[in-house]
């Protein structure tokens, strides 16, 4: 193996190290420190001058150069960062938040090193296609990397955390001394009839106005109002959600009185607009000839929407409605104003009556946290809603998979 590649795969071992201290530093809020920050900085700019330099004197190419100027680039930022404050007070600007130093150095490392990375692919092939192609493949792995890594951390603290808190009294008990003891029994029934009645209301709502739009509405007027109300009722925040399903669903509609058929009409609400998009985007993805050929056989316009259109677009509104179904039981603002108690509500054996709910129950332990041993029963719920969230989308895909292999 040539000089040349070995400096290039020493510079993107070199980069992976400061990039996973920098990252680390971010995720845990450790101290990095200005000498270490800056001494690898001055490593890596090193390690780019006598790659830079090496490939220039062997290749007599300008282009490879570039390494040198990207470690000058490297030298400077080390040089600048000195002057960066040690708190950077954003309160004059009437921003209530103070920034460490701490946190620069470590996204300063953190960029670096994978940008640094990406750059010793070129060298390693000469400076050629190849190293550019090899230099994009990465950077990708490194995006899906860093989107499913922190997915992955939260999901293996709330098992380390709470799975020593499922326990058979835990899963068939009530609450005990204000969480300290018992279990989640109501909660979780609670959370699996708001699911099901949510489910219940949206989807009839949501693949009938997908249907209205994909196949009957015509562009005007009327298609670009429902267009923009979905696309504001997908961007309200839940909050607001809850505020008007107890302004509207409990204060007018059920006098006043918290219930599960509130809760899941607010929940609706809140889903229709990613069941009616996925819904619809899956119906358009059906080719028109399958549409034209069933009309030129003497087909109604309904019935190839139910026999020939619905069918085959069917994975597409299940991944949609399990997305929204999954959000929705997750959420307590919605259901915090209009359907939930802490206590007391008993197992759901009415539509009228106030129900427990796991996200709301959650809430409410973590206020006791300090007050009241209740930290462990936390993270039990905490991981027995995710079991939840879980179980609907691998059940979803499972169904969805059957129709893909049908259709």
């Amino acid at each position: 193996m040539s000089i040349r590649k070995l400096l290039a795969i020493w510079i993107f071992f070199v980069s992976i190290v400061v990039s996973i201290i920098g990252f680390h530093s971010l995720a845990v809020q450790s101290d990095i420190g200005y000498w270490i920050m800056a001494g690898s900085l001055i490593l890596i700019s090193l390690s780019c001058h006598a790659s830079g330099i090496y490939s220039y004197l062997t290749k007599k190419d300008g282009k490879n150069l570039m390494m040198v100027l990207y470690g000058s680039v490297i030298l400077t930022i080390a040089s600048m960062s000195f002057y960066i404050p040690d708190v950077l007070d954003l309160r004059p600007w009437e921003i209530y938040a103070r920034i460490p130093d701490q946190f620069f150095f470590a996204l300063i490392m953190l960029l670096v090193g994978i940008f640094t990375s990406y750059l010793s692919f070129r060298p390693y092939h000469n400076y050629s296609k190849e190293g550019a192609q090899s230099g994009a493949l990465y950077v990708l792995h490194v995006t899906i990397l860093l989107t499913l890594l922190p997915l992955f951390i939260i999901i293996f603290n709330i098992i380390f955390r709470g799975a020593g808190g499922i326990t058979y009294e835990f899963l068939t008990e009530d609450i005990v001394s204000m969480g300290e003891q018992g279990g989640v029994y109501p909660a979780i029934l609670g959370t699996l009839a708001m699911i099901a009645l949510t489910a219940i209301i949206v989807l009839p709502l949501g693949v009938g106005t997908a249907i209205y739009l994909a196949e009957y509405a015509r562009k005007g007027l009327a298609v670009r109002l429902i267009r923009t109300a979905v696309n504001i009722l997908q961007g309200t925040p839940s909050i607001v959600h809850g505020l008007f399903g107890y302004a509207f669903f409990v204060l007018i509609v059920f006098n006043g009185q918290k219930c599960l058929l509130a809760g899941a009409l607010t929940l609706a609400i809140l889903t229709l607009p990613i069941v009616t998009r996925s819904a619809e985007e899956a119906l358009n993805a059906v080719p028109g000839d399958l549409r034209d050929a069933s009309l030129a056989l003497g087909a109604t316009k309904w019935q190839t929407i139910r026999k020939v259109v619905v069918p085959p677009s069917l994975p597409g509104i299940l991944t949609g409605t399990v997305l929204g179904l999954g959000r929705a039981a997750g959420e307590t603002a919605p259901i915090m104003f209009t359907a939930v108690y802490f206590s007391g509500a008993g197992t759901p054996n009415s539509l009228l009556r106030p129900i427990q709910a796991l996200p709301y129950h959650l809430l409410s332990l973590y206020r006791l946290v300090g007050y009241r041993d209740v930290e462990n029963q936390a993270w039990a719920t905490a991981l027995l809603l995710l079991i939840i969230v879980l179980g609907i989308n691998i059940s979803a895909i499972i169904v969805r998979e059957k129709y893909r292999q049908r259709f």
